[in-house]
């Protein structure tokens, strides 16, 4: 015949139709040998009456059909699933919408329906015979008798996806035990010897539930905010990266659209591929055919691709075609250098510090920089001082002589005083509060003093009509000088100066001083990017010396009821020197130059790590705040104005501040705009996807991740799948129940290709 010669390659249908039916017959009469030695196996070969074994022959038959029985279900099952079911079915037992329960209670009822047909062919009306006995089996009354008992297997893939691993153990197999009741006839006499309920029970030789757990699995990955929303991300963030970033940077060459309907079509059949291979370690050989030629169609501009030019150039890598979606993206711009590099770049864009002391150095706004506003707010807090008049009075009084005269009669006032004289100055003190001048003075005062002598005198007088003696008080005067003589210390105090209270916002405390400023009120020069001379707070001391201090000095001495220090207090706001605002300005210039030059953001914060923009930022304004204040000390310099106790001047402690509160600022403000930013972002991603928020911010790392290593789509890899205990526990390889087998899927996919422009089913 010309048939065998044909030597295209195409085989006809009917010589396919005539091998199906020769392999039909060949297996069937395979299976039938094998039923018949697993049956006589099942039995056992020890001497005993021909009754029971005739009993154990139909327990091991009966066990066998229950695994057929099993089969045809599992098939039947497989080929039509219930999805939908009739709330009023005897199947629905449960009276909730459980499609697995119903669909296993259906699988009883196929195979009580099945076991009861063999039943009635074999084990009824004697028709099982063995050696002179017959078994009957009465057939089973309810499907609900049957009980079904999965049985878990763990699935080991090979090396684990880097993240959205599947689940790891499934229902594997069932095994299913179903309650008879068995009687034994002895066929020459008629009379039935032994009746008895057994149970049969057998391991169902179908992976059905296997391809049901993991087809479900793959089902629930599919939906809402699952695995293949991640895997979908992943696909998009490689389009949108490449053809974003390209376009960003070169407008004028780059893609119109970042993703179009093509781009669209193309990300969400990779994602089910990839899904498929980390759920069933395998995917459709046909769908990654017809992905890697769409994908040189629309990313090479190629019209026509023919498939063998396809095959010929495609290649497997340990069972697995490789993709990656940044390079296809890239590809797609049709300049892969430049969208390439372009890629590289946006990993390291530089995040810093920069805005930030832009920001607080923007004279432009409507107040001005807020550098300038602390700046004249620090400077009069510096340039303040509290003086007053402090009066000691050492006061030693004379009295005159009066021996014999011992009642005080009258005093004059002591008027004005006799002699005054400044003996002595006060020295300048170093502290404040303290004295910065003093004057010493000694004053004399003289009063009349009166005193009385008093005494009785006895003279002749009648009482009472009687003579007798009386007696009179009479008294003599003298008049002495007293003397007093005060020792008055009159000093210019100072109260206190440059009391400052700055907030820090970043450390959550305020900068309050005072009194630290070495010889605050004397002129000095200073040294900063140009030498000048600081007045310090000498103008107050200059205009209460003259003012108040020296008019008052003398009549100070001559209130001898003046003996405190606080007299006359004033409190004076000094006018900083011109100069002072534009030096503290160089100050902070100095500050941002070391800032801009230390401060570079971690190449580890880009895209690819922190996909989730909100993320991106929170971790820059962390990476900046920790490198701020690494070198937080180094900028502020205290050291340079201070030397461990008081600043050197006025304008020393007023630059000091100034840049301690900068860096402050700061750090404040790298946290509140990038912070600020982050919370914005996570704000609308919560607007805009309500209770699913979390779920996309997830999908976005995830989808990250994905994208660092070549994604894979396997053809048919095997697994090792291992039984294991109901809550998954494993075996020891020596323990009874331990087995092991391999498991190689296939996966067929309708349509091989999702288009965007075909509906690829109908509503049923």
């Amino acid at each position: 015949m010309r048939l065998w010669k044909n030597e295209d390659a195409r085989v006809p249908l009917a010589l396919i139709g005539v091998l199906f039916v020769l392999i039909s017959a060949g297996t069937s009469l395979k299976l039938s040998q094998m039923d018949a030695r697993m049956a006589s196996s099942m039995a056992t070969n020890t001497d005993i009456n021909a009754a029971d074994t005739a009993l154990l022959y139909a327990r091991a038959d009966l066990a066998r059909i229950v695994n057929y029985a099993g089969m045809a279900a599992l098939k039947q099952m497989g080929e039509t699933p219930v999805i939908e079911f009739d709330p009023n079915s005897q199947y629905n037992t449960s009276g909730m919408p459980d499609t697995a329960e119903f669909n296993r209670n259906w699988a009883k009822g196929m195979m009580t329906h099945t076991m009861n047909q063999y039943i009635e062919s074999n084990y009824m009306y004697d028709r099982y015979q063995y050696r002179g006995y017959a078994v009957n089996v009465e057939p089973i009354t309810n499907w609900n008798k049957t009980d079904i008992i999965p049985i878990y297997m763990a699935l080991d893939r090979g090396p684990e996806p880097p993240l959205l691993a599947p689940n790891e153990t499934y229902q594997t197999y069932w095994k299913a035990t179903v309650p008879l009741t068995i009687s034994i006839v002895d066929l020459a006499s008629g009379d039935t010897i032994d009746e008895q309920d057994i149970i049969v029970g057998n391991l169902i030789l179908a992976r059905y539930p296997l391809l049901e757990s993991l087809t479900t699995e793959y089902e629930t990955r599919l939906n809402g905010a699952e695995a293949v929303m991640t895997e979908t991300t992943a696909f998009a963030m490689g389009y949108t990266w490449a053809r974003g970033y390209f376009q960003y940077y070169y407008p004028k060459d780059g893609p119109e659209n970042i993703v179009d309907n093509e781009h669209l079509s193309l990300i969400v059949n990779g994602a089910l591929l990839l899904d498929q291979g980390f759920v069933f370690n395998s995917a459709d050989p046909a769908s990654i055919i017809e992905y890697g030629m769409q994908t040189k169609k629309t990313l090479e501009g190629k019209k026509e691709l023919d498939m063998a030019e396809f095959l010929s150039s495609a290649e497997l890598v340990n069972g697995s075609y490789q993709v990656d979606p940044n390079a296809d993206a890239a590809m797609s711009t049709g300049d892969f250098f430049n969208a390439t590099k372009v890629m590289d770049a946006a990993l390291h864009i530089d995040y810093n510090a920069t805005p930030i002391t832009d920001f607080l150095n923007n004279d432009s706004l409507p107040d001005g920089s807020a550098v300038r506003s602390q700046i004249q707010d620090i400077i009069p807090q510096v340039y303040s001082t509290t003086l007053a008049t402090g009066i000691d009075r050492q006061v030693t009084t004379i009295p005159g002589d009066h021996d014999g005269y011992e009642s005080s009669h009258s005093i004059d006032s002591w008027g004005e005083p006799d002699s005054m004289s400044q003996v002595g100055t006060v020295s300048r003190d170093a502290y404040v509060p303290g004295n910065l001048y003093g004057e010493i003075w000694e004053a004399t005062w003289t009063r009349e003093h009166v005193w009385r002598h008093y005494y009785w005198v006895e003279y002749g007088c009648i009482k009472n009509g009687v003579p007798s003696i009386c007696q009179r008080l009479e008294h003599n005067d003298k008049t002495t000088i007293d003397t007093r003589e005060d020792r008055v210390t009159v000093t210019l105090k100072a109260k206190e100066n440059s009391m400052t209270s700055i907030s820090l916002n970043y450390a959550g405390t305020t900068i309050s001083t005072d009194n630290d400023i070495d010889d605050a009120y004397t002129s000095k020069d200073v040294d900063y990017v140009a030498i000048h001379t600081d007045p310090g707070l000498e103008g107050a001391y200059d205009r209460y010396k003259s003012n108040t201090f020296d008019p008052n000095v003398e009549s100070n001495v001559k209130n001898m009821g003046f003996d405190a220090d606080n007299y006359d207090a004033r409190t004076f706001d000094v006018t900083a020197p011109d100069w002072l605002e534009m030096e503290a300005r160089y100050a902070v210039e100095e500050i941002t130059r070391q800032i801009r030059s230390d401060v570079h953001l971690s190449p580890d914060i880009n895209y690819m790590e922190y996909p989730n923009p909100a993320d991106a930022m929170r971790a820059t304004a962390i990476d900046l705040t920790n490198k701020i204040k690494a070198n937080q000390s180094r900028y502020v310099d205290k050291a340079r104005y201070h030397d461990g106790s008081k600043y050197s001047s006025c304008s020393a402690k007023t630059i000091s501040q100034v840049r301690e509160w900068y860096v402050d600022e700061v750090l404040y403000q790298v946290n509140k705009q990038y912070g600020g930013a982050s919370n914005k972002i996570n704000d609308e991603i919560d607007s805009s996807f309500d209770d699913s928020a979390d779920d996309v911010r997830e999908a976005n790392n995830n989808g990250a991740s994905l994208l660092k290593s070549a994604l894979c789509f396997p053809i048919g890899l095997t697994m090792r799948a291992e039984h294991v205990m109901d809550d998954g526990t494993k075996y020891d390889v020596d323990d009874l129940a331990y087995w092991d087998e391999n498991v190689t899927l296939g996966v067929d996919m309708a349509p091989d290709h999702l288009h965007y422009d075909q509906i690829p089913w109908q509503p049923q």
